[in-house]
């Protein structure tokens, strides 16, 4: 009797992304995917760079302000805190962030949040657990009716020819420059799917330029 052959990584990958997916799609908070809102206009005019690191150091981490007297309030602590989501407004605080020299394409991230004009622009800073397996990208941006941006991240497959184990976890984060400074908006949403879905209809027939 012939045995059966073995799936292939991508083909159980495959598998459990479908699983995944929808049990995702069902999660609240921060990392669940979010409908978009009946108005809005999609963003192109974008930068986005990737980091990723193993281990259970994220690649991007933010100094903690201390709260000590009026004039040293806004000076950071020596011990660096990891970070989920912030808006980078300034130069002081781009200064202030440390990307792991370890980390994959660290020098691009730091490229991308010190070349960003403040003024004029912003940098959002998404971070979390992912798959070893998993990638993450971004799906798409807009701007509501009021100018506040929102990010829809999608998680995909790697290349098969990458090594790696799916019970394993990396931390991946994304730096993403907008063309608003974050004065300009007053809230800021991120939503994460299991899957990279089309942008909705509404925001393809009155989308912004780059």
């Amino acid at each position: 009797m012939v045995p059966p052959s073995t799936p292939s990584r991508r083909t159980v990958l495959a598998g459990v992304g479908v699983g995944l997916a929808a049990a995702l799609a069902g999660c609240s908070g921060s990392d669940s995917h979010q409908s978009p809102p009946a108005d809005g206009t999609l963003v192109t005019d974008y930068t986005a760079a990737m980091t990723r690191a193993s281990g259970d150091r994220p690649p991007i981490v933010a100094p903690r302000a201390t709260s000590g007297d009026a004039g040293q309030a806004d000076e950071p602590s020596a011990t660096p805190q990891p970070l989920s989501h912030r808006v980078i407004e300034s130069d002081a605080e781009a200064a202030a962030l440390e990307v792991a020299e370890d980390a994959t394409n660290a020098a691009a991230v730091r490229r991308l949040v010190a070349e960003t004009a403040y003024a004029d622009e912003s940098v959002l800073l998404y971070q979390r657990r992912i798959g070893e397996c998993y990638d993450l990208q971004v799906n798409y941006v807009t701007r509501d009716a009021d100018g506040s941006p929102s990010v829809q991240f999608c998680r995909v497959i790697r290349d098969a020819e990458v090594a790696c184990e799916r019970e394993r976890r990396d931390y991946i984060a994304a730096a993403i420059r907008l063309p608003d400074p974050g004065d300009e908006y007053g809230g800021l949403s991120v939503g994460s799917g299991g899957s990279c879905g089309p942008v909705p209809e509404q925001y393809r027939t009155g989308s912004e330029s780059a």
